[in-house]
């Protein structure tokens, strides 16, 4: 299976086509650096948590925040635009916990359910 960056970019919105044969791709080439980084780290590193880096690049697509790579090209970083301290602060706790492993014990109380449920919360029997 091929990788096609520059289909992905165009679905993905980061080119778009103007008038007059232009097209505006600010964006598309960092992205496509970003999509290329985010495969070999998938491919390398059976730890690599994609979940927090498809966030951040869908926060530097919808201009929340900016991007960049180390000198070495091997880690990137992130900053939010909007350094509103809580805002940071929820998003770095959303990108921990989506790394984190989904089976966790429940919290004392709580009570638990083997029974599946569809979405509308009745059983799934």
């Amino acid at each position: 299976m091929t990788f096609d960056v520059l289909k992905l970019l165009e679905q993905e919105g980061y080119i778009k086509d103007g008038d007059d044969n232009l097209v505006h791709a600010e964006k598309a080439f960092f992205a496509g650096r970003v999509m290329n980084w985010i495969r070999e780290k998938v491919q390398s590193d059976p730890d690599f948590d994609l979940q927090s880096s498809l966030t951040m690049l869908y926060y530097y697509k919808m201009e929340l925040a900016d991007l960049k790579f180390t000198e070495d090209g091997s880690t990137l970083s992130y900053r939010m635009k909007n350094n509103d301290k809580e805002m940071q602060e929820l998003v770095n706790s959303l990108i921990k916990s989506s790394s984190k492993p989904s089976q966790e014990p429940p919290e004392e109380g709580a009570t638990t359910s083997s029974t599946p449920e569809d979405a509308d919360g009745t059983p799934d029997c």
